[in-house]
């Protein structure tokens, strides 16, 4: 029974009907139509800025989660609104469950604050909804109070816009608009999904209301949540399955390049970069290679991993990734790329296999950017990483579709729990899929000599007892090393605690992480952080998202430097009838924005112009400001104290401050 449906005989009352009998607004029903249909479709978190036109849904929210149907945060700011929404959604991403998160805003403006977290929502592949109350369509553009054109608002950042026209169940009937907006909702949900596009991403549901806003309420929203139904069988690109494409969507990977064999990925030759047409062909098979992995929000990470051992090849992962563990990791890679040993090394691969989206050093960059080896891209969407257009197939490989299904992501959880570091790879036959790419393994002596350049680079700088950024950075990542998913995994030091999930500010920090992490020796951690786009804007606010849609009981830990803590702190900001978030935040303070001093600009600037305009040093007192927004604090003194704070539970809201010197290493 749909929750819709639900309503009705639950009640024993004609839908539409208040308890008393008393006709409910237009508005009201309309608002729980679309609850209904969310709720059928598996969506289970949402996030709600409080306003006067999106008052239609505040007692469906209520009678919803009332029932246990949903989860409810209110928001006071709508750009922290969705960025939370868009952590909820990256949380159910990390369980391989794509179901959005949504979030709900008033009319004008309060659209308009979600712009950041649309655009890094599209860039990153994360399924969003934003249900955005709107003005009827008659007020648009004659001056009415809070009125302009929301749907063209986000352009094409969206997949798609669904613009509900107001009192459809009072021109209708509530037996002809329940199911058409309940179809509209199906179509929003999935296109967010991108089950069908490959294209995962925001999706705007612009409803439109006109008064009255508030009455009689039909309440009794289903008193039990269905399931959300096992994704259809026969998706394309199923896992295990190397032969099938995506399917077909406007940038979905085209049919397989002439002359692959049959059951190869399917691949098309990339365009030249000096604009020449491109050339099918098939790459060469090659025996030393390298594998690339950069920032994904789904398990590719764990397939680039099997891919490398399997092959015995050098593993390239950037911390987000999901596959910085095992023997063929390398922690130098970015510093060893750049080394002579590292370049000729580099020039003898005869492949490169590249996944997710690698962003963080230039010398990855300039190696993609060759033209020689063939550089082959495995994708799970319809979008990949290739900005120099050096690719010369991209292959479609399977999402994890199989586990959609809410009772599939629990069965997938147990399995983890009991074999964690096989998790990760068991979507993907790597041998098959090897073979069908022309890829072979490499002697021992490849890797060998990889090793061996990476043990030849200078010695990094020892790390006492000083709070210096890089330790402590380091000091967190240690704290939080457990396997991907599972909720039986205990911190680094052994404290008999769930080790908490990881997020990572996008600028200085994971740059620090990405040069010092050292390979998991099991199961990788799988830190989150918003690399569509990279900024620092609402870094706060996607852990707290995190924190509120995950298990309680691990808690996240998010560490940002100082100017990202300052840009989101009053994310950390709730109401009285919000709970408190396991959420620990690790401010790093070095004094302003240390990554630019690893770039160019130092040396063509003026030292008080460089500081000024660049660093931008701030005088904020941290500590005051966490204190004020309910935050217990913390402020080690030394990098013992800092593992003492770390070794502890995440359990409610707290702030370390972290005031350390910025170290002189860094890699932009």
């Amino acid at each position: 029974m749909s929750a819709v449906n639900a309503v009705s005989a639950a009640t024993q009352e004609p839908r539409g009907a208040a308890p008393d009998g008393e006709p409910a607004p237009a508005a009201l029903l309309t608002a729980q139509t679309v609850l209904a249909a969310l709720v059928d479709a598996g969506v289970r978190h949402v996030v709600l800025s409080l306003g006067s036109r999106s008052a239609p849904f505040v007692p469906v929210l209520a009678d919803a989660e009332a029932a246990g149907l949903i989860d409810v945060r209110v928001v006071l700011d709508e750009r922290s609104a969705g960025f939370v929404a868009l952590g909820m959604a990256r949380a159910g991403m990390r369980r391989r469950c794509t179901a959005p998160a949504a979030v709900i805003t008033t009319s004008g403006t309060a659209v308009a604050n979600l712009h950041p977290a649309v655009l890094e929502a599209d860039a990153a592949g994360i399924p969003l909804l934003l249900i955005t109350a709107d003005r009827p369509h008659e007020l648009v553009g004659t001056g009415a109070n809070q009125t302009t054109e929301q749907t063209r608002m986000f352009g094409a950042a969206v997949r798609t816009v669904v613009d509900l026209p107001a009192d459809l169940p009072r021109d209708l009937g509530a037996d002809a608009a329940i199911p058409a907006i309940g179809g509209q909702i199906r179509r929003a949900v999935e296109a967010a999904r991108g089950r069908l596009s490959r294209d995962p991403g925001p999706v705007q549901i612009n409803v439109r209301f006109r008064p009255p806003l508030a009455g009689p309420f039909p309440g009794r929203l289903g008193r039990s949540a269905p399931r959300p139904a096992p994704a259809p069988p026969g998706l394309p690109g199923l896992p295990g399955v190397p032969g099938q494409s995506a399917s077909a969507g406007p940038a979905a990977a085209p049919a397989s390049a002439s002359g692959a064999p049959s059951g190869a990925p399917a691949a098309v030759p990339a365009a030249s970069p000096d604009g020449a047409p491109p050339q099918p062909r098939r790459p060469r098979s090659g025996a030393c290679g390298l594998v690339v992995v950069g920032d994904t929000a789904d398990d590719l990470g764990h397939l680039g991993r099997a891919l490398a051992e399997h092959l015995n090849w050098p593993l390239l992962a950037e911390p987000t990734s999901g596959a910085r563990g095992g023997p063929q990791a390398l922690v130098h890679y970015a510093e060893l790329l750049g080394a002579p040993a590292g370049a000729e090394l580099s020039g003898r691969a005869e492949r490169i296999v590249v996944l997710g989206h690698p962003s963080l050093t230039r010398s990855v960059t300039a190696l993609l950017a060759r033209r020689d080896p063939p550089i082959d891209v495995l994708t799970s969407t319809a979008r990949w990483t290739d900005v120099a257009g050096t690719a010369a197939a991209v292959h479609a490989v399977g999402a994890s579709e199989a586990s959609e299904a809410m009772a599939s992501v629990e069965a997938t959880e147990d399995a983890e729990a009991a074999e964690p570091e096989a998790a990760g790879a068991r979507s993907w036959d790597v041998p098959a899929l090897a073979a069908a790419l022309g890829l072979e393994a490499a002697p021992p002596s490849w890797m060998d000599a990889w090793r061996e350049a990476e043990h030849r680079l200078p010695d990094l700088p020892e790390e006492g007892e000083a709070l210096t950024p890089d330790g402590a950075v380091l000091a967190v990542y240690t704290s939080c090393q457990s396997c991907h998913g599972s909720g039986n995994a205990r911190n680094a030091r052994g404290a008999g605690v769930p080790a908490p999930a990881l997020v990572l500010g996008s600028s200085m920090t994971i740059r620090r992480l990405d040069r010092l992490a050292p390979p998991a020796n099991g199961c990788a951690p799988a830190p989150i952080a918003n690399r569509g786009l990279a900024g620092i804007d609402g870094t706060l606010a996607t852990a707290l998202g995190v924190a509120l849609a995950q298990d309680r009981g691990a808690g996240v830990r998010v560490v940002v430097g100082d100017l990202t803590f300052l840009h989101d702190a009053m994310s950390l900001g709730r109401g009285r009838g919000e709970t408190e978030p396991d959420l620990q935040v690790v401010v790093i303070d070095d004094a302003g924005g240390a990554i630019f001093s690893t770039l160019e600009y130092p040396a063509v600037t003026a030292p008080p112009v460089f500081d000024r305009y660049f660093t931008a040093p701030q005088g904020a007192d941290i500590a005051a400001l966490a204190r004020a927004l309910g935050a217990r604090v913390h402020q080690p003194r030394t990098m013992t104290e800092l593992r003492d704070v770390l070794a502890g539970p995440v359990h409610g809201l707290s702030v370390v401050h972290v005031s350390a010197q910025a170290s002189t290493a860094g890699s932009a």
